[in-house]
């Protein structure tokens, strides 16, 4: 594991304490969580760019179309199955 010293504002360290401190969690774990979530998000972006760059825009419309067509509305549950299964009573 590595050590970095990061220079921010005084203010915006002042407001991570404090949400770290809300949600309970250090300071280091926070800041780790986000670059993690920053790192994820910018993969997953590029991989969904590759993949997408080899499609045709209209086919790949059109196969979400067939898709949609599909799909099938379910049943909603009622509150009364939600609160049962949250164990609400």
């Amino acid at each position: 594991m590595s050590t970095l010293s990061l220079r921010i504002p005084d203010d915006l360290k002042q407001k991570v304490m404090q949400l770290a401190r809300k949600k309970n969690l250090s300071f280091n774990t926070l800041v780790n969580h986000w670059l993690q979530v920053a790192v994820s998000q910018d993969e997953t972006i590029e991989w969904m760019e590759r993949r997408l760059s080899v499609k045709d825009p209209e086919l790949l419309i059109a196969e979400f179309g067939r898709f949609l067509n599909q799909t099938r509305p379910g049943s909603e549950p009622t509150m009364d199955e939600i609160n049962e299964a949250l164990g609400d009573d």
